[in-house]
């Protein structure tokens, strides 16, 4: 009875943190790939000046090209939901390359299994795909002993490279995109440096 209670307790709470997954992810991807097309967003640097971002609420530091800002479009997909709570920080280079942090905290109690885990961070990738996007390559990863997925893919004209980490009770992504035209970019130094950078901060 035990067992079966938590099947379905999973089956409750994990499905609930996949459809967030799903309707945030596509409409996330949607703004990284026009971020770089808003007036407000068009004066940025071509050059990188690195600079230290710390986030204590959602519990990691990551280098910067540019000066961060936070967007918050996303609220409103999860704003009737009290145990979700979504924060983005994005940075913009040369006006068409954009560097994000996303942190999709949960609340619930229960642990998940590695097999769980899993199937949450397959579910990303689907969710950061969408219906246009062409898968390049993926591979799992890991950040210290948290679980995590590396995608490469095409979408809406743009190169995009992600990074998916299940750390506790968040998702932690992190996302470089960059003009078609401009694939290469994605593997250069600044992509490089942003990804490793990446760093959990201590609990």
């Amino acid at each position: 009875m035990s067992a079966i209670f938590k099947k379905w307790k999973f089956l409750i709470i994990g499905g609930v943190v996949l459809v967030i997954l799903t309707y945030t992810l596509g409409p996330i991807v949607e703004f990284i790939l026009k971020v770089f097309q808003r007036p407000a967003y068009s004066h940025t640097q071509f050059y990188p000046h690195w600079q230290r971002f710390t986030n204590r609420e959602a519990g990691y530091a990551v280098e910067f090209p540019s000066k961060p800002f936070e967007y918050h479009d996303s609220d409103e997909i999860i704003s009737n939901l009290a145990a979700i709570s979504y924060h983005q920080f994005v940075s913009v280079l040369e006006s068409n390359n954009c560097f994000m942090v996303a942190t999709l905290s949960e609340s619930f109690t229960n642990d998940f299994t590695d097999e769980q885990i899993n199937f949450m961070l397959d579910t990303s990738v689907k969710g950061a795909l969408g219906s246009d996007g062409r898968l390049l390559a993926k591979r799992n990863i890991t950040l210290d002993s948290n679980l995590g997925r590396e995608i490469e893919f095409q979408r809406a004209g743009n190169f995009l490279k992600m990074r998916f980490y299940k750390v506790g009770h968040k998702f932690q992504q992190l996302t470089v995109s960059v003009p078609l035209a401009n694939q290469q970019a994605s593997q250069s130094t600044n992509a490089s440096y942003f990804f490793n950078s990446f760093s959990l901060l201590p609990k």
